[in-house]
């Protein structure tokens, strides 16, 4: 052990002086050092960021989900309301009257401002007309259902609950709202944006008015209706084409140079994938979330590079 130390010392001791073979090795070490040093803070930061947006991709996500939730609590307390009128109880048999208190109830949504939420009374005394799927569906299983459902005018936000005398189902609630309306309380933080994408085979469900000229082909199959949602969000993703989708859907979420992107499946009330919901924000902005992450991270490379290369320079 000796022996192989003081070799090494007499191989230093010939290098020093040699000053031009010594010198070129130092700096064939350094050169390798920095880059070594560079490549592993390079991987530190990119999977440190990695890590970081799929934190963003699910945050956004259970944001969406609480909103869902708070909806779904503001549909029930509606119903409930309803279903504490004397006057509604005693006549469910009555299509003329129940009409009338539903008019009722409806105007007074709008004049405290909830003038985006509608409120159906379906009946099973005296039907004239044949449900939908997921009212009968309601029907038949007598149990609530809630989720979204594209009607004539477009995806709503639907709560279905059947009215029940003992074990008979008289008839059915329904509270909707136009899935838009999510995107007010969504964008409310300046960052955030909100985007609806609807397969081309739920465009038949849309009255002819509410589709003409108002939809437009995004990737695949996909449709937005363009003027109730940010164009330069969807272009963007119209610009990375289908595969730019492919990536967004196998990873979860996706960033380039204009957006952060991330999406939840749309499956409606039936149980069927109708499309999908993008959640994201602009990259650019001093207080962009985004943009602060890729600061952060080019801040902490640069500053572990100085150390590195000053650690080094202090060794010569």
């Amino acid at each position: 052990m000796f022996s192989f130390i003081k070799a090494i010392q007499n191989l230093l001791s010939e290098l020093k002086k040699r000053k031009g073979l010594w010198f070129t090795i130092l700096s064939v070490l350094s050169i390798f050092g920095i880059s070594l040093s560079m490549y592993l803070l390079t991987t530190m930061t990119a999977k440190i960021a990695e890590e970081v947006y799929a934190n963003m991709s699910i945050n956004y996500k259970s944001n969406l989900e609480y909103k869902f939730e708070d909806k779904q609590k503001e549909f029930r307390k509606i119903v409930l309301g309803l279903k504490a009128n004397d006057y509604f109880k005693n006549n469910l048999s009555n299509k003329q009257v129940i009409d009338s208190i539903i008019d009722v109830y409806n105007k007074s949504l709008i004049e405290s401002g909830f003038d985006t939420i509608s409120m159906t009374f379906y009946p099973t005394v005296y039907q004239t007309s044949q449900h939908r799927t997921i009212i009968n569906s309601v029907i038949n299983r007598k149990i609530t259902s809630f989720g979204i459902e594209v009607l004539p005018d477009g995806p709503n936000i639907v709560y279905i609950e059947p009215i029940m005398s003992g074990e008979n189902v008289l008839g059915v609630l329904e509270v909707k709202e136009s899935l838009v309306n999510l995107k007010k309380d969504l964008e409310r933080d300046k960052h955030s944006i909100f985007l609806v994408l609807i397969q081309e085979k739920m465009m038949s469900q849309l009255a002819i008015d509410a589709k003409n000229g108002r939809y437009r082909p995004v990737v695949d199959d996909l449709r937005v209706e363009e003027q109730k949602y940010d164009g330069s969000f969807f272009a963007n993703i119209i610009e990375e084409g289908i595969e730019g989708f492919k990536e967004l859907k196998a990873k979860g979420y996706v960033v380039n140079k204009e957006y952060f992107k991330t999406y939840n499946e749309m499956v409606d009330v039936n149980g069927v994938t109708i499309g999908y919901i993008l959640l994201g924000e602009k990259v650019k902005g001093n207080d962009g979330f985004v943009n602060i992450v890729d600061n952060m991270t080019k801040s902490v490379t640069m500053i572990a590079l100085g150390l590195v290369i000053s650690i080094l320079l202090f060794m010569f």
